[in-house]
């Protein structure tokens, strides 16, 4: 089993994150589509995207960041 952290990032708007235990990401964004009564085309046309996803809690204390937020840090390095 799998977290699936899901979150909607519009100009105007943040929602999440809506947290989604799943066996896989299909199943993930059908369980997300219940949620929101939506399939999952219509969600990633909103804007809803999986800012991380955790198939192990973490061995020892850490800060766990969304990936996108991790890609942006590399991105940013000198």
């Amino acid at each position: 089993m799998t977290l699936y952290f899901f979150e909607r990032i519009t100009e105007d708007d943040f929602v999440g994150p809506i947290i989604v235990a799943a066996g896989s990401e299909d199943e993930a964004w059908r369980l997300l589509g219940a949620r929101e009564r939506s399939a999952r085309p219509a969600l990633e046309a909103l804007g809803w995207q999986i800012a991380q996803d955790l198939a192990a809690i973490p061995a020892r204390a850490a800060i766990v960041y969304p990936s996108h937020y991790r890609n942006a840090i590399v991105e940013g390095s000198p």
